[in-house]
């Protein structure tokens, strides 16, 4: 026990004296812009509201989309990411792959980038959307499923192991399947 102690008061005390540094780093009392009310349920991170100001995902976290899909298939607990948006969740499954879903509340399927990969148009349930073949290199395929005209979900999935650019986008379609009715109805 005492052993426990004297490894965590260790670290307590540089972590201690750093505090006051890392407090006094992240505060400014500079504020630009002019002062305006948030409305009540609205976001304050930029990320977080579309072109027109409103966050057509609300409270909707992406990890609550892919975590039930993700745990039925086999993958590892899904984890909390930010590559595309701020509001992302990825999950891997050993011998197989990965897979990650992203709200994207500021970009609809038209802002999607093909990233070497093929753009094609495509329906996920009564939604457009977008396929991207090959998005991230060889048994990679990115689904964007458009919530707007600026929002969108997106499931990645990436195969290992030599996975072919059909297979992955046969398996992110099924997953974007069964996140799509889940998400909001904009516009």
């Amino acid at each position: 026990m005492c052993q426990a102690r004297t490894r965590a008061s260790r670290y307590a005390i540089p972590l201690a004296l750093a505090a006051p540094i890392l407090v006094l780093t992240g505060c400014t009392t500079e504020s630009k812009g002019n002062p305006a009310p948030v409305p009540s349920g609205a976001s304050s991170s930029p990320q977080a509201t579309t072109a027109t100001g409103d966050n057509v995902f609300g409270d909707l976290k992406a990890c609550d989309l892919l975590e039930p899909i993700a745990s039925a298939q086999g993958f590892e607990a899904p984890a909390p990411e930010t590559y595309e948006s701020d509001n992302g969740c990825g999950a891997t499954k050993p011998r197989y792959g990965t897979v990650a879903t992203y709200l994207v509340p500021n970009q609809g399927v038209a802002a999607m980038n093909p990233d070497g990969g093929q753009l094609a148009p495509t329906k996920i349930g009564d939604r457009d959307a977008v396929e991207i073949s090959g998005s991230g290199g060889k048994g990679v395929c990115t689904i964007g499923i458009s919530v707007s005209d600026n929002a969108r979900a997106t499931v990645t999935l990436g195969l290992s192991n030599g996975g072919t650019n059909e297979q992955s986008c046969t398996d992110a379609k099924a997953i974007a399947e069964q996140i799509a009715p889940k998400l909001p109805r904009a516009n």
